[in-house]
């Protein structure tokens, strides 16, 4: 089945659900609540928190082709947000955390927060980059971003076609999104998305 092919019926299926559905990665063999924009291919995923005191959680983020970059808003809006950029470069996959108090290309952010990679979710092939990861202390208390007994979290979603300037750098400047939304998560339970990207 061919791309485009696959995103309209994924398309018609996240429809039919309300929302973003269940979807099976499978090179990691994780199942993520996900997210999939059909025009971009863009695509988040996250595994929700077990308990409603957890800081943790693991997600999956990335795009159609082999260049451009995805981003993610876990407090929904973008402003004054705990954002998350990645992108590929080559074979690698490089992200980091952003936050900005306004609309433009957001500054890297440090804090107790930290991703570790997911080695076989994250790659980049003919169709696709994935890059799966676990995301500890992302969860703040500050209003920053989404909390772990939200039943129905809302990310923002962000995507460009066009690679960072200084696409060897996860430090790097990232160009205004063609494309954006939000995304209303834990309202999908009857779906599965199915996504017929090169694994």
């Amino acid at each position: 089945m061919r791309l485009s092919s696959l995103l309209t019926g994924t398309l018609a299926t996240l429809s039919a659900a309300q929302g973003p559905a269940p979807y099976k990665d499978p090179k990691s063999g994780i199942t993520f609540t996900a997210f999939i924009e059909p025009t971009t291919g863009y695509f988040f995923g996250i595994v929700p928190p077990t308990n409603a005191t957890s800081t943790d959680f693991v997600a999956t983020i990335g795009g159609k082709g082999t260049a451009g970059w995805s981003g993610v808003s876990l407090g929904g809006s973008m402003l004054n947000k705990l954002l998350i950029v990645a992108w590929p470069n080559g074979q690698n996959i490089l992200s980091s955390f952003r936050k900005t108090a306004s609309y433009g290309s957001p500054a890297v952010a440090t804090g107790t927060f930290t991703q570790t990679p997911i080695a076989n979710g994250t790659y980049v092939n003919s169709t696709h980059w994935t890059y799966t990861f676990t995301c500890n202390k992302c969860i703040q208390s500050d209003g920053t971003t989404f909390q772990a007994g939200d039943p129905a979290p809302t990310i923002g979603w962000a995507y460009n076609a066009k690679s960072p300037s200084q696409i060897a750098s996860a430090s790097s400047a990232v160009s205004k999104h063609s494309a954006q939304g939000q995304a209303l998560f834990g309202t999908a339970k009857e779906a599965v998305v199915k996504r017929d990207f090169k694994a």
